[in-house]
């Protein structure tokens, strides 16, 4: 992955949660996507005077928000400047229900876990173009920085950053490695350890920690065999979603050096 400037992938906002950049990358033929344009994390609700400073300065005009009704009400974005850009895609993914009572069925082993991560992510390349559909809209409709984001900035908003570097021509194990960078994000961790013990009340072995609360290749993996399952290539999903040729052209004129 080479980088050309001596940006920081990840953003040093105190009170974020797996903030980071993820332009930068090279394409397929040769170009590179913009730095300080696409950004993706999780939950905003925490972030300090300091950091609203800091959000600011990176002019981001819409903020797609992906978190479910109860998330985002019981850990409100602010609303005000510069967060008043913000726009509800709500993306539920079914096995989010199962996810949730193997987390607090002490019987389950980590290997339960993964498999209901991996079901989560293949869900959503199955079951959500509407709103991913949205999330391009509201791409090609800003001329300046775009920021998507869920709870942890993982699961609903990886597949949503993977999509969009697809879109953009960044080759398969680039975008592997980007959504695997998460793992990397300590403040995230510490987020989802103390999340599963006082939202679920569940005691969590490392491994199931790690399953529930980082990413894992297969993960990702199952999205991508899920969309060449039903559309044949990750550009068949893009056409499907109404990310046809000339969106993706636009999409690389604004985004690409």
């Amino acid at each position: 992955m080479p980088l050309s400037k001596p940006y920081s992938r990840f953003l040093p906002l105190e009170g974020s949660i797996n903030f980071r950049d993820f332009g930068g990358y090279s394409t397929t033929d040769g170009r590179q996507v913009k730095w300080r344009q696409l950004f993706r994390c999780g939950a905003l609700s925490m972030l300090t005077e300091a950091d609203t400073k800091a959000f600011a300065s990176l002019n981001i005009g819409v903020i797609c928000d992906l978190r479910r009704e109860d998330e985002s009400a019981g850990n409100p974005t602010p609303s005000v400047p510069p967060f008043h850009v913000r726009r509800h895609i709500p993306i539920t993914p079914g096995s989010n229900d199962m996810l949730r009572a193997s987390i607090q069925d002490p019987r389950q082993s980590a290997a339960d876990r993964v498999r209901y991560m991996t079901d989560i992510t293949r869900e959503l390349a199955r079951n959500h173009h509407d709103e991913y559909r949205t999330l391009f809209e509201l791409l090609l409709s800003t001329n300046t920085g775009f920021l998507l984001h869920c709870s942890a900035g993982k699961d609903r908003t990886g597949f949503g950053s993977a999509l969009i570097l697809a879109a953009l021509g960044v080759d398969d194990e680039v975008i592997m490695a980007d959504y695997l960078l998460t793992n990397e994000a300590v403040c995230l961790r510490r987020f989802m350890d103390t999340r599963m013990r006082d939202y679920y009340g569940a005691d969590f072995d490392e491994a199931s920690l790690a399953a529930v609360g980082g990413v894992r290749p297969e993960y990702l993996q199952a999205a991508f065999e899920e969309i060449h399952t039903n559309h044949g290539s990750l550009t068949g999903y893009l056409q499907s979603i109404g990310v046809d040729e000339a969106a993706r052209q636009a999409l690389r004129a604004k985004l690409l050096v």
